[in-house]
């Protein structure tokens, strides 16, 4: 039985502690609200304050899935450096630091275009891009660590696409055409998952990751799709040629993990 500890229990990371507890290992959380899913040992507390408390079990593996309180630069900073950077450091008091799986944004590609992929040099003009990629490099620094790079996270929950078709309907007049990519979020947690058992058996895991399925689309074809599976399609034109990223994940691709959700035709489909 190993002991994972997850800081961050937002969605995602609630969902993946209850794998690892169904999995029959220890697992403790870190949150600034007080709920946990059952079983979980939870250390609820703001990151930032001091004194940092921390489970008294040695930590066999750690999953980084902060979410900023504001999504200004200083809510940016704040999350994903200053707090992990304080998580760290209070956990190499008691222990050396175990493997760290970071979940990360392909905000760190900025705009380039192409086919950016996990060989790709980040090159993040914004200012997410460029604190998620200094946070990567940060724990990479300190400990064997992976940084998950998730494209655009869809699923129960997050319905923005289904809201932006009724808002069309509505009147509201679509977006500019542009190339989009995606990854449910139930493969967002069967990825976290799989790379972290890679880990606690002690095998070498990719420094980085890209999740995304395999389909890239152009956003207004998502959207289209979306309004003809309910009945009521709002015609938007679909364009040959458009700007934007078609992300690719090379783990993905070579076998490493099989996505639930290939495309966003199967991973709509339930929602609508």
């Amino acid at each position: 039985m190993a002991h994972i500890l997850v800081a961050g229990l937002g969605g995602l990371g609630s969902a993946l502690a209850q794998g690892w507890l169904a999995a029959g290992h220890q697992v403790s959380g870190i949150r600034r609200r007080t709920e946990s899913p059952a079983g979980v040992d939870l250390y609820a507390q703001d990151l930032l304050s001091d004194p940092v408390q921390l489970p008294p079990d040695q930590v066999d593996l750690l999953y980084i899935i902060m979410t900023p309180s504001s999504r200004d630069e200083n809510g940016y900073r704040t999350a994903y450096l200053t707090a992990p950077a304080r998580l760290l450091d209070a956990l190499i008091e008691q222990q050396p630091l175990p493997p760290v799986i970071f979940v990360s944004s392909t905000a760190v590609y900025g705009q380039q275009s192409g086919m950016p992929d996990e060989l790709q040099e980040p090159k993040p003009e914004a200012f997410n891009g460029r604190i998620l990629l200094a946070a990567e490099q940060e724990i990479s620094l300190r400990t064997l660590s992976t940084a998950v790079r998730f494209s655009g996270i869809y699923g129960p929950g997050r319905e923005r696409l289904l809201r932006q078709v009724q808002a069309i309907r509505q009147g509201d007049q679509g977006p500019s055409p542009q190339w989009t990519n995606r990854i449910h979020s139930q493969d967002c947690v069967g990825l976290l998952h799989q790379i972290g058992e890679g880990w606690l058996r002690g095998e070498m895991q990719w420094p980085v990751v890209v999740g995304t399925d395999a389909t890239p689309a152009i956003n207004v074809a998502v959207l289209n799709w979306i309004a003809a599976q309910t009945g009521l399609p709002i015609g938007l034109a679909e364009p040959d040629i458009a700007p934007g990223r078609r992300i690719r994940s090379r783990f993905i691709e070579e076998g490493n993990y099989r996505l639930s959700y290939p495309d966003y035709r199967s991973g709509y489909a339930p929602l609508i």
